[in-house]
C-alpha cells in the first residue's frame, strides 16, 4: 500500500495537534467554549426564575401575618378589624406606574 494515497493514523494525528496547537484555532475553540458556557448559565437562569414567579396570593399572605400578629396579642382586634377591612378596600393587584407618552419620561401618572 502507497502511503500517500492512504494516510495512516500517525499523519492524521500529527496533522490535527498541528491544527490544535496553532492560536487561531486555539482562540475560535475558546470563544466557541465562552459561549457556551454563558448560553447554559443564561438558560439554567432563565428556567429557576421561571419556576420562582408563580403568583402569591399577597393579599392572603398579609391577611395571615396579621392574624398571626393578633394571635401573638401583638395588635388587638380592634385594630385587626380595622387593618382587614383597609386590605379589602385596596385592589388586590396593585397596578404600578406607568410614564405617560406625551410627557417624554420625565413625569409618572398617577
Amino acid at each position: 500500500m502507497n502511503t500517500a494515497q492512504n494516510p495512516g493514523p500517525e499523519i492524521w494525528g500529527a496533522w490535527i495537534w498541528k491544527l490544535l496547537s496553532t492560536p487561531t484555532f486555539q482562540a475560535v475553540l475558546g470563544v466557541l467554549i465562552l459561549l457556551a458556557v454563558c448560553w447554559l448559565a443564561i438558560y439554567v437562569m432563565a428556567r429557576l426564575r421561571d419556576s420562582n414567579t408563580q403568583d402569591v396570593p399577597l393579599h392572603d399572605l398579609v391577611q395571615k401575618n396579621f392574624e398571626e400578629m393578633r394571635s401573638g396579642g401583638d395588635i388587638s382586634d380592634a385594630e385587626f378589624r380595622k387593618i382587614t377591612s383597609l386590605i379589602a378596600e385596596k385592589p388586590r393587584r396593585p397596578s404600578l406606574p406607568t410614564e405617560d407618552p406625551t410627557s417624554g419620561g420625565n413625569e409618572k401618572s398617577h
